[in-house]
């Protein structure tokens, strides 16, 4: 009795530690690398460590405000959102940092609120920081197809795309994503 019990609590341990694990995280750094016959790339962080990413089927490269399926250099400074799995790191968003978007920074976190009368969403990051950004232009998503912020919900997962040039940051995009 007493090895079933310790056999299902370490079980249900390794279930809740591979949930946590597989959670969307944010990396920066340069592109070294792509190897295309084994859809990676190696990037390299600001510690000179490499880290090798699989490219997601369904990768969207962001190179200044256009998005493609394709389109990383190596030399590349970029962000990457991608799936933290316990054997493969799986990219899903990449940011290319040049151009416009060279001030850029890939967030991850979930919506806290919106102020509709402001124009403000109260956004908590992935250190539970939380900040409040003007709307103004800002493209939403929902699911990657294009929304209005009405249609974002308190507690929603999101990725936004945040412009910081002297200290003041412009909201450039809001990416939620929400089970169907």
């Amino acid at each position: 009795m007493c090895l079933s019990k310790w056999i299902s609590a370490t079980l249900a341990i390794a279930l809740w530690a591979g949930t946590v694990a597989a959670a969307d995280t944010i990396a920066s750094g340069n592109v070294k690398s792509i190897n295309a016959d084994n859809k990676t790339f190696v990037l390299t962080d600001s510690n000179k460590k490499d880290f090798t990413f699989k490219l997601g089927d369904n990768l969207v490269v962001n190179r200044e405000g256009k998005e493609s399926k394709s389109g990383l250099k190596s030399g590349d400074w970029i962000d990457v959102c991608y799936d933290k799995g316990t054997f493969t790191w799986t990219s899903h968003y990449i940011l290319v940092r040049e151009g416009t978007s060279k001030n850029s920074d890939l967030i991850r976190g979930n919506v806290k609120g919106y102020d509709a009368g402001k124009k403000e969403l109260t956004f908590t990051n992935e250190v539970k920081k939380d900040s409040i950004y003007s709307m103004g232009d800002a493209l939403v998503r929902l699911n990657m197809a294009d929304t209005k912020i009405e249609n974002v919900k308190i507690g929603d997962h999101a990725l936004l795309i945040v412009n910081t040039v002297e200290g003041k940051s412009t909201l450039r995009s809001v990416m939620v994503d929400r089970a169907k």
